[in-house]
């Protein structure tokens, strides 16, 4: 049941100029009106995930918006300034460059390989970022966090509930597929993880491979090696996740799909509409690390207002998939990490450091979330915890088939 929160209004300037290209950005007239926290977006704007890097962009203003009218940070202003990479890896120093010019005193990164290939670059500058999921070349590092675990653990993860889930079938180990898109980062370290996986006991599951390159439109080849599969687990983006499954229902597929937390919930309207009718898509799971609509806790509820109240007209489109809430959770980190950066150092004084500083000792609780959102035990991770969803066609929406749980290696 969603339930509208209490809402206390107070004063603080705040300012959100998106700028799609780099001319865009800028400053505003009122440039010396306040002191201000400039947070660089840096995003696939115009790539195959453009629908859903623009879907977080609106949860990030609007939950800013939230702070402005709701729950002030007095004496600061705000302002999101984009860049766009359109999903070309070589395009994220310059777009570093970019909006370091611009004066961005933190980064939210659309990618975690962003992240990877600009570590050195927020070390050396001395200015934090922040980004979704983490990489193994980045855990632990300084001045680079992230909100959930990265892929290869993901896969361990999943595999893991895989074999748990068919222990005791009589058909035997589970026949398990993987398709990807050849040249993208998270594609290769899941490949890699499973590979290491089954050479460890190649009893447990049999492994098929396949991969296309990112500008695949028709997957029959790729299908058919993976059609015996008890299940698929799906590791693509956008256009390609919905023609995937749009090939494997044509040719009726009687396995599982299982996405990762980066193929389904994003793009799930667009899959959608490429099928038949949503019965065929009923049953298909996914990896997840933040909530889902069918969650019945405070911060959904929340989403839900903010949605309702900025942006009426969208609430049938944002509101039915998880990356407008997952940008809201994005934002609640940062406007936590500016709120306590003002408390420690003033207002006047807010700078990366100051930022790095607060998001670095960030520990907050949110009902419903496995663990609080902190740093844990040295780590740059702030949530560790995933489940496994399950879409139900019947109620059109996702829900949550386990509990929280750790990935194999971060469980004590």
């Amino acid at each position: 049941m969603r339930r509208k929160l209490t809402k206390v209004v107070g004063l603080v300037v705040l300012a959100v100029l998106v700028a799609a290209v780099p001319v865009l950005g800028g400053c505003g007239e009122d440039e010396e009106a306040a002191n201000k926290v400039v947070i660089g977006y840096m995003g696939d704007f115009t790539g195959p995930a453009a629908a859903t890097c623009v879907e977080i962009y609106k949860g990030l203003a609007d939950y800013f918006k939230m702070v402005e009218l709701d729950d002030p940070i007095p004496e600061l202003e705000v302002k999101i300034i984009t860049y766009d990479t359109k999903m070309d890896y070589s395009r994220a120093p310059m777009g570093y460059e970019w909006l370091k010019g611009q004066g961005a005193d933190i980064f939210f990164n659309f990618s975690p390989i962003f992240q990877e290939i600009l570590v050195e670059n927020h070390q050396q500058d001395k200015i934090p970022s922040f980004t979704f999921a983490s990489s193994p070349k980045i855990v632990g590092q300084d001045w680079v966090y992230t909100f959930s675990i990265h892929y290869p653990w993901e896969a361990e993860a999943a595999m893991e509930w895989i074999l748990e889930d068919w222990e005791g079938r009589p058909q035997g180990p589970p026949k398990v597929g993987h398709i990807g898109v050849s040249g993208y980062v998270s594609t290769a370290q899941v490949t890699d993880t499973l590979k290491e996986l089954h050479t460890l006991d190649p009893t447990k599951f049999e492994l098929e491979e396949a991969a296309a390159p990112m500008t695949e439109r028709t997957w029959a080849v790729e299908f058919n090696r993976l059609q015996d599969c008890d299940i698929i687990i799906v590791d693509l983006l956008g256009p390609q996740t919905a023609g995937f499954l749009k090939e494997a229902i044509a040719r009726d597929y009687q396995g599982t799909f299982l996405g990762t937390s980066l193929a389904f919930l994003g793009f799930w309207e667009l899959v959608k509409s490429a099928v038949p009718q949503v019965e065929n898509l009923d049953g298909a799971l996914s990896m997840q690390t933040q909530f889902v609509l069918t969650d019945d806790v405070p911060f959904v509820n929340q989403m839900w207002d903010n949605l309702e109240r900025f942006r009426p007209s969208e609430v049938d489109t944002l509101g039915k998939g998880t990356s407008y809430m997952a940008a809201q959770a994005a934002a609640l980190v940062l406007a936590d990490t500016i709120r306590r950066a003002a408390a420690e150092v003033g207002p006047e004084n807010v700078g990366p450091v100051a930022l790095n500083d607060a998001l670095k000792s960030i520990d907050k609780y949110v009902e419903g979330y496995g663990e609080n959102l902190k740093c844990h035990e040295g780590s740059n991770i702030l949530h560790r915890m995933l489940r496994v969803l399950e879409y139900r066609a019947a109620d059109d929406d996702w829900f949550a088939i386990t509990e929280w749980f750790y990935p194999p290696p971060l469980v004590k």
